[in-house]
């Protein structure tokens, strides 16, 4: 069943009782209001791709693995296998901010970067001063602390899971970070830094120590995102050149001297890049907005294809759910979300329609356990600060 199953769902919720009363012909039908009434608008339920709304109440359930899915509706959060045998409350949310699961799937980020644990061993941390940042990353393999940049911090900084203490990362340069992210390993970060008008690529030890510039920008080049492969032996990242077009670039950390040209968008802005956890497969955002977006499924440097060509709405590539499922969502910017699976394939598998937001909830297995470098720059030991 392909998108057609959006289609008629939306069309079930906009029925509206055809009676009226006989001697009333003014008469609405119901959960209608007349043009000016201060009544709003009905919310329209959210519905599991069998055709039911969800459950009331919440009772705080521990997921089980098959649960990769996640989302927030109706003020609580959910997890739901993709089959939507099994569906749990896990709790109730006020302000899901980025929703992102840490990479074991026991602990969430939320608004103003409050954790919330799922799991007894797993922690729980109250929100902070800080708002939600622009830039982020859960530390890796098992999720011991968050990088974060927010909106003007001249510097990246970290709050660890154990007490919930935040540290400026000041040996980095100071800039506007733009992305972070953790390299598999736990042991080193990338960064994006604006700096007066020029971005560049960093790599640094998951302390922020001995940063070293990768690559930067000529020309008004623009990274818009980066990310580590799984087995961490390369970075990529997505850059928007001068020129108007868009392309993938990989580094080898064995080599660092320079990088390769994947796949290449003429037109159009593509960013959040999201890396499946084996294999060659890629996804992407192309466009320039919530409004415009469509998620893409780059198959091989050359070839990428949208990853829901029956639909004219926007969508999101929100993860990968395993080596050739992309979990997408559908929906422009404010609007809810509708979650789909999609098989690298071709193949749909609707989830949820009318979702707040939406989230992968998978496990990293058999991280690497060190970051590959030149041999002129290898440690011998990694840093003090341990693995994230």
């Amino acid at each position: 069943m392909r998108g057609s199953w959006m289609t008629m769902l939306l069309a079930l919720l906009l029925i509206v009782p055809a009676c009226t009363t006989p001697d009333d012909g003014a008469s609405r039908p119901s959960g209608a209001t007349s043009v000016g009434s201060d009544t709003p608008s009905p919310v329209p339920a959210t519905v599991l791709a069998s055709g039911e709304t969800l459950p009331g109440g919440c009772d705080r359930g521990v997921p089980d693995p098959r649960q990769i899915v996640s989302f927030v509706a109706e003020g609580r959060a959910w997890a739901i296998d993709l089959e939507g045998a099994r569906l749990t409350c896990l709790f109730k949310v006020r302000d899901a901010g980025p929703f992102t699961w840490g990479p074991q799937g026991d602990r969430v980020l939320l608004g103003d970067l409050a954790v919330r644990g799922v799991k007894p061993e797993a922690p729980s941390l109250p929100a902070t001063a800080d708002p939600t940042p622009s830039a982020f990353d859960w530390g890796h393999p098992i999720g011991l602390a968050v990088v974060f940049a927010s909106k003007g911090d001249r510097h990246p900084q970290k709050r660890f899971m154990d007490d919930g203490r935040v540290e400026a990362l000041a040996s980095l340069p100071p800039g506007r970070y733009l992305d972070v992210s953790y390299h598999p390993s736990g042991l080193a970060l990338a960064l994006v830094i604006d700096r007066e008008g020029e971005q560049s690529i960093w790599l640094s030890t998951n302390e922020g120590l001995d940063p070293v510039r990768l690559v930067f920008s000529k020309g008004g080049t623009r990274f818009t995102s980066i990310a580590f492969t799984p087995d961490g032996e390369r970075l990529v990242w997505t850059a928007q050149h001068a020129g108007g077009y868009a392309q993938i670039h990989t580094m080898s950390l064995e080599d660092r001297t320079g990088f390769t040209d994947g796949w290449r968008d003429p037109g159009g802005r593509t960013s959040n890049l999201q890396l499946a956890p084996r294999g060659p497969l890629m996804a992407v955002d192309v466009g320039t907005g919530c409004d415009d977006r469509s998620a893409s499924i780059v198959l091989s440097p050359r070839v990428a294809r949208p990853a829901l060509a029956d639909t004219s709405r926007p969508s999101t590539a929100i993860g990968w759910l395993d080596r050739s499922t992309l979990l997408v969502g559908i929906g422009g910017c404010g609007e809810p979300l509708d979650l789909v699976a999609v098989d690298a394939a071709g193949g749909q598998t609707p989830i949820v329609s009318g979702a707040e937001i939406g989230a992968t909830r998978t496990f990293t297995t058999s991280a690497p356990e060190s970051v590959p470098a030149p041999p002129e720059q290898a440690e011998e030991e990694p840093p003090p600060g341990g693995v994230g």
